[in-house]
C-alpha cells in the first residue's frame, strides 16, 4: 500500500471516530416516546452541576406554549418540575422569546412542551363577544412536587435534532425550539 493511500485511510478512519465520538457527546436524550415511537420528553444524558446554565430559545411559538423543566437525582425515579417557562412572545409584534436560567441544584434535567387551551379568557369587546385575550403570568415559575397544568399532555415535535450541546424541536412546522447548555465560563 502507498504512502498517499495509506494516509488517506487514516484521515478517513479519523473522520469516523470523530463522528462517532460527536454523536456520543450529545448533551440530551430522548427520555420518553409516545405509543407511536415520536419523542415527547429529553433528558439530560449525564448529571448537570448546580450553577449550570439552560438556555432557552423559542420563535413563532403558538399562544400559549411552555416549556417544562424537571429535576431528578441520578436514575430520576422521582423528576420534580422547577421551572415552567412561557415559549410565546411576550411584547405583541415579536415572533422570539429568549431565556436563560440556573440550575438550583445537581441533578438530570427533564424537559418537555405543552400546550395550554384551558386558560382564562376575558372578551375584548363586550358588545360583539367575539375575541377575547387568554392571560398567562410571563414570568411563571413553579416548583412542586404535581406539575402544573397537569391535564396538558407533553407535544411530540414534528421534527427534532440533538447534536453538541443543543435540542432543536419543530412544533407545528413552523414553531422552532432550542434547549441548549450555556459555555461554562471559567
Amino acid at each position: 500500500m502507498s504512502t498517499s493511500h495509506l494516509f488517506a485511510s487514516a484521515l478517513i478512519a479519523l473522520g469516523v471516530i470523530s463522528t462517532a465520538q460527536a454523536a456520543d457527546n450529545t448533551a440530551f436524550t430522548v427520555a420518553q416516546q409516545n405509543g407511536s415511537g415520536k419523542p415527547l420528553v429529553f433528558q439530560s444524558t449525564s448529571v448537570l452541576k448546580k450553577g449550570d446554565v439552560i438556555k432557552i430559545y423559542a420563535s413563532n411559538a403558538q399562544p400559549v406554549l411552555i416549556l417544562q423543566v424537571a429535576m431528578c437525582s441520578e436514575g430520576c425515579l422521582r423528576p420534580r418540575v422547577i421551572k415552567t417557562l412561557p415559549l410565546t412572545a411576550y411584547y405583541a409584534g415579536q415572533s422570539s422569546s429568549s431565556q436563560q436560567f440556573v440550575l438550583p441544584e445537581d441533578g438530570q434535567v427533564s424537559f418537555w412542551v405543552q400546550r395550554l387551551g384551558d386558560l382564562p379568557s376575558t372578551p375584548l369587546n363586550a358588545h360583539s363577544g367575539q375575541w377575547s385575550v387568554q392571560f398567562v403570568d410571563p414570568f411563571l415559575r413553579f416548583a412542586s412536587q404535581a406539575p402544573p397544568y397537569a391535564p396538558a399532555q407533553p407535544m411530540a415535535p414534528s421534527a427534532f435534532s440533538l447534536n453538541d450541546n443543543a435540542l432543536r424541536a419543530r412544533f407545528f412546522h413552523h414553531t422552532f425550539v432550542t434547549v441548549s447548555l450555556a459555555d461554562a465560563s471559567p
